[in-house]
């Protein structure tokens, strides 16, 4: 088979896979650097997304990919091959991460996007935007507060890198603009009785990662806290607790179990990767195992989970833990990578998480939009570059000050 051919068919796979939703991240990576090389490829790429192309083609809807053989797709990609760019750029990288390069339904952000709404044509790049988006809002970054034993506070924006401060016998040190570390001070011993505690804290519009004394790791999502222990030695447990939105890495050590607690709820661990969703203004706490294993704890229910399964459990006194499959890993951890990642979402849901990242309150006039949104957005976008993308399926925004309000 000709190069050509063989590239044709790879293009064609990712297409299929993509829509299953089982693409690894570096296929992702590979199909959206397809998708930006030209206009052709972006519009393809969108056409077989559309329902009313998919229609005309005799190509399966979009929803039943799943199911479909992905011949039919392959001989749509190879009539259109004359106009396509075939070749596929390396990954670029931007301050050491991968830079995802994502196909945009209309070449809003030029940093990348993709995003479909249920029900609504993909292929408008040919259609202008109107928008009332005069304001702009920055997004959020490496921002958080560390409350030491004392009650001392420190605003990890604006330290330096180094040292910070001696907490016992550990030593606190910031290793870059969004990582902070633990490490013990060497020839000292510490005793049980000494146990302090410190806390990090990240404001809305915040993220940042801590390395524990244990060498676990801690991603922090916006408004969010973790109390942790200063050291764990002489302790049977390693015990922290979070409220708002974690992802944990947790290092091996099956003679001292760690555990996440979150109000009167628990999740027992030994050494595994998980992520912890419990925020107050969401209807329920989830727990998403990545690898290992979890228990998940709540009053007298529990329930010990295997990779790929979430534990939710309501909001409400007397709620029942429900185990589920988890529907996406990759739309759970996509936070963590810097990106929004929407899937059958309600625009309520979706603008939560906007409220959060860019630190501004929600108001909406009118009848709500019942589209579902699903796709992926980077979040170091402004504000207005998310909103012109959610606009294009019949709703519309407004920014005003520290306010965005949504409209039919």
């Amino acid at each position: 088979m000709p190069e050509e051919l063989k590239h044709i068919e790879r293009i064609a796979g990712l297409i299929i896979k993509y829509h299953r939703e089982n693409l690894s991240d570096s296929e992702y990576r590979e199909l959206m650097d397809w998708c930006d090389l030209s206009a052709d490829n972006r519009r393809l790429f969108n056409k077989i997304s559309n329902t009313d192309y998919v229609k005309e083609k005799e190509l399966p809807n979009i929803h039943e990919l799943k199911e479909a053989g992905w011949e039919k797709v392959l001989s749509v990609i190879t009539a259109e091959r004359p106009s396509l760019s075939l070749a596929i750029t390396p990954v670029r990288r931007i301050k050491g991460v991968h830079y995802m390069v994502a196909a945009s339904l209309v070449g809003i952000l030029t940093a990348g996007a993709w995003l479909y709404m249920k029900h609504r044509s993909l292929d408008k790049s040919n259609t202008p935007i109107a928008s009332n988006l005069k304001n702009d809002v920055a997004p959020g970054g490496n921002k958080a507060t560390l409350t030491l034993s004392n009650g001392q506070q420190i605003v990890l924006d604006d330290a330096k890198a180094g040292t910070l401060t001696e907490q016992g016998t550990t030593q606190v040190i910031k290793k870059n603009a969004g990582t902070l570390s633990y490490a013990a001070l060497l020839n000292e011993k510490p005793k049980k009785e000494e146990l302090s505690y410190n806390t990090l804290t990240t404001p809305r519009a915040g993220t940042f990662l801590v390395e524990l004394p244990d060498h676990s790791k801690v991603w922090l999502n916006n408004e969010s806290s973790l109390r942790y222990p200063t050291h764990f030695d002489g302790q049977d447990t390693r015990t922290v607790e979070l409220t708002g939105e974690a992802y944990f890495d947790v290092a091996k050590d099956a003679t001292h179990p760690f555990k996440v607690r979150i109000g009167n709820r628990l999740i027992e661990v030994l050494g595994t990767s998980f992520n912890v969703q419990a925020y107050a203004d969401e209807q329920s706490m989830q727990t998403t195992l990545i690898s290992g294993a979890v228990k998940v704890n709540a009053g007298e229910q529990s329930s010990v989970l295997a990779p790929g399964q979430q534990a939710g459990i309501n909001n409400q006194p007397g709620a029942a833990l429900k185990v589920t499959k988890a529907d996406n890993l990759r739309q759970v951890t996509a936070w963590k990578d810097g990106l929004f990642f929407f899937h059958d979402n309600d625009i309520e849901t979706v603008m939560r998480q906007l409220a959060r990242w860019y630190d501004v309150q929600v108001v909406y006039e009118g009848k709500k939009t019942t589209n579902l949104f699903s796709g992926m957005i980077r979040r170091d976008n402004l504000a207005s570059d998310v909103l012109k993308v959610l606009a294009l399926s019949d709703v519309h925004f407004r920014i005003e000050g520290k306010k965005i309000i949504v409209t039919p």
